[in-house]
């Protein structure tokens, strides 16, 4: 908006990934009706929230951890214990690289998904059996971003039976779970609190859209929820991100609609986009498409100041590992007259590929 001069109302930002249906009727009078609580401090252990998730997931509430976003929780989980070499599947969101390279690790290696392959992630043992060797911690974000793609549940429980048997840290971030459309067949958020050495992390902020509240949670073994709770700051939740949370994760039938609408949402959206030759869309199981120029004379980075310029934000992924430097963004799926206007100024934008 600085550079543009733009107001707000004239911005539509494809670079966040959130629910496009925005927060539930519930956030706004949730946090009208605990306005008096700001003269006390918030609960420091968090318990009512930590009971209503655990209610949701049917599983006990110490083996849930709260957090101020699940981005804090990463950090966290970095810290665990000494980290001499971490394991990453990339493409994929970089804090996972930059917690555990601020925590002192000295290793990092990358399990990279093939572009050929639609970055869909080869789970064989062979794929993976040389990089879990002398591992501490790995990371799977599942599903995936800034590719969009899943790796099934059975296969996910597999590679944590093999970090059991090299000794590693097994941490999965599920934030994008919720868009899924068949999330049982994805979490592995019950199985993780019987293993003392998995984690998984969950964000209430891309699922209800609530990205000011800072709002996460993982879910692990109690042993391991203690010690980290032993690590996380005093009063890391305020009131109203206590008090919002412990009625967003009962709010079951809002996340049902939202899940079908994104769904719908995102082929339309796909479907328009891939009509443009000089782009390319990869398959998505969630709320947001990665794309590729597909012309070498076209920057990323070209067309994000192009549509910029009429108040349309893309995410560039020029910082993501393992993808092409200058050739990728990444859109969120927004509302369908919305993802309209997107893949119109992209046609007035992309050369027609000849």
């Amino acid at each position: 908006m600085r550079r543009s001069g733009l107001p707000p109302a004239r911005i539509l930002d494809f670079s966040v990934d959130l629910n496009p249906l925005g927060p539930p009727p519930c956030v706004r009078t949730l946090i009208g009706r605990h306005l008096e609580d700001l003269q006390r401090y918030p609960d420091p252990d968090a318990q009512p929230l930590r009971e209503a998730i655990a209610a949701f997931h049917g599983i006990a509430p110490d083996t849930i951890l709260p957090g101020n976003g699940a981005a804090e929780l990463i950090w966290l989980v970095a810290r665990l214990r000494p980290v001499a070499k971490a394991v990453i599947a990339v493409p994929t969101f970089s804090e996972y690289g930059w917690a555990v390279e601020h925590s002192g690790v000295s290793v990092v290696e990358e399990v990279v998904a093939d572009e050929n392959r639609r970055f869909e992630l080869e789970m064989s043992a062979q794929a993976w059996d040389e990089k879990l060797a002398g591992a501490d911690a790995v990371f799977l974000c599942n599903p995936n971003n800034p590719t969009g793609a899943v790796v099934r549940r059975d296969e996910v429980l597999r590679l944590a039976q093999g970090c059991r048997q090299h000794g590693a840290l097994f941490v999965v971030d599920e934030a994008f779970v919720d868009f899924a459309e068949h999330p049982e067949q994805v979490s592995i958020l019950p199985d993780a609190v019987r293993e003392d050495h998995v984690v998984v992390l969950r964000s209430l902020t891309k699922s209800f859209a609530v990205p000011g509240l800072r709002l996460g949670y993982l879910a692990a073994h109690e042993h391991l929820v203690r010690a980290l709770r032993a690590l996380q700051p005093p009063w890391p939740l305020n009131t109203f991100a206590l008090a919002v949370g412990e009625q967003l994760v009962k709010e079951t039938a809002y996340l049902q609609q939202s899940r079908l609408a994104i769904a719908r949402w995102r082929e339309e959206f796909r479907s328009a986009l891939q009509t443009l030759p000089a782009l390319r869309v990869f398959p998505s199981a969630t709320n947001f498409l990665l794309c590729k120029v597909a012309v070498p004379q076209v920057a990323a980075s070209t067309v994000a100041d192009r549509l910029a310029a009429q108040g349309l934000l893309i995410r560039t992924c020029d910082d993501f590992r393992g993808l092409e430097p200058g050739r990728f963004f990444r859109v969120a799926v927004r509302k369908p007259e919305e993802n309209a206007r997107l893949a119109h100024a992209l046609q007035e934008i992309l050369p027609d590929g000849r």
